[in-house]
């Protein structure tokens, strides 16, 4: 979607050597921490400024760690420990942190809420977010950004396209690539739906044959141009336990269903005569055993059931199907006038047969 060339890695060089030098206090950056690419450029950039660099978030050691190990990563400054960060004047720090994003666990959060390894932020320092916001993400990492403010921390962004550049190809290296490869047919796999399709025009424009196919899609290539011809089931696998379920099988559903709404069991028991042996009880998971007044909830909900079999008429209490949805209805009304809750509910009718 961006007509212009892709900047290098290499031009962020200065203006973050730049930022680093003339900044007051300890300066803290934030950026992915798998583009170990632009940990390097940050770091380098500190050094020349003549900061210490401490690298902090777990994320952030391993990627370097396994990058320097696989031989990527390569004359990377020497770092210094948190607990020595502690030690050095202020002015002389610069942190690569993890929590570009605003992950709550990651340290810029952490850091925005207080501490973080012992370090924190004060009024005067700057705090440099060297990424891009993925959509979707803008309020938590608004609330990193709230909090340092309040700190009185000055921070910047890319919003003047300093100290940040895309890893993504904008559409002049697509078109070099294309050339490069020479391919006679193009299938663009990354990106939103709209992105795939302006890269397959970019393709077609070219001379070249394109689609989009979109996840879980079969595409034949065989023929004059690329064609969708099946779809097979695709989404999130979840491993629960030791087994792997998908995302539709509505475990997880029901699951975040008992987690924000808890359970009730209800247990009934009827005569072949379809009369009730005693009354209906309830058995509650994940709710306030309290109702309003404080009256047991299990207590109002058996009561509310008991007044509910005693008015249902013999078709309904011959009907299962009729039986559950309405014991399921009495309860859930309950629970949500008491608690305001819609719980998942679970009815056992026991019927007694006669000899």
């Amino acid at each position: 979607m961006n007509p212009d060339p892709g900047r290098s890695e290499a031009t962020l060089i200065e203006p973050l050597t730049e930022l680093m030098r003339e900044a007051r206090g300890m300066v803290v950056a934030t950026t992915f921490a798998s583009n170990v690419a632009r940990l390097k450029t940050l770091a380098e950039a500190a050094h020349a400024a003549g900061r210490s660099v401490c690298l902090m978030g777990r994320a952030m050691l391993r990627m370097t760690q396994v990058s320097r190990d696989a031989g990527i990563l390569t004359d990377f400054p020497p770092t210094v420990s948190p607990e020595e960060a502690k030690d050095l004047p202020r002015e002389n720090l610069a942190l690569i942190v993890t929590g570009s994003q605003g992950e709550r666990r990651a340290a810029s959060a952490q850091l925005a809420r207080g501490s973080y390894m012992g370090l924190e932020m004060k009024e005067g320092d700057t705090f440099l977010f060297s990424s891009m916001t993925i959509p979707g993400n803008e309020r938590e990492v608004g609330r990193v950004v709230n909090g340092l403010s309040e700190m009185g921390v000055d921070v910047l962004d890319n919003a003047g396209r300093r100290y940040h550049v895309s890893g993504h190809a904008n559409r002049p290296d697509l078109e070099a690539m294309h050339e490069l490869i020479a391919a006679d047919i193009v299938i663009p796999m990354h990106g939103e739906h709209r992105m795939l399709r302006e890269h397959a025009k970019l393709a077609i424009a070219a001379g070249r044959r394109s689609a989009v196919v979109p996840n879980g899609s079969v595409c034949d290539l065989t023929g004059d141009a690329p064609a969708l011809v099946d779809e097979v089931p695709v989404g999130r696998i979840y491993l629960d336990g030791s087994q792997l379920i998908g995302a539709m099988d509505g475990v997880v559903r029901d699951r975040l269903r008992m987690a924000m709404g808890g359970h009730v069991f209800v247990t009934l028991i009827l005569d072949e005569e379809n009369e009730s042996l005693g009354a209906p009880w309830a058995e509650i998971a994940g709710l306030r055993a309290e109702a309003r007044g404080g009256k047991a909830l299990n207590e109002g909900i058996e009561a509310e059931l008991e007044e509910f079999v005693a008015r249902a008429g013999h078709k309904v209490l011959a009907d299962d199907d009729r039986l559950n949805d309405g014991l399921r209805r009495v309860v859930r009304q309950v629970v949500m006038e008491e608690l305001g809750k819609r719980p998942e509910v679970t009815v056992v009718v026991s019927r007694l047969l006669g000899e």
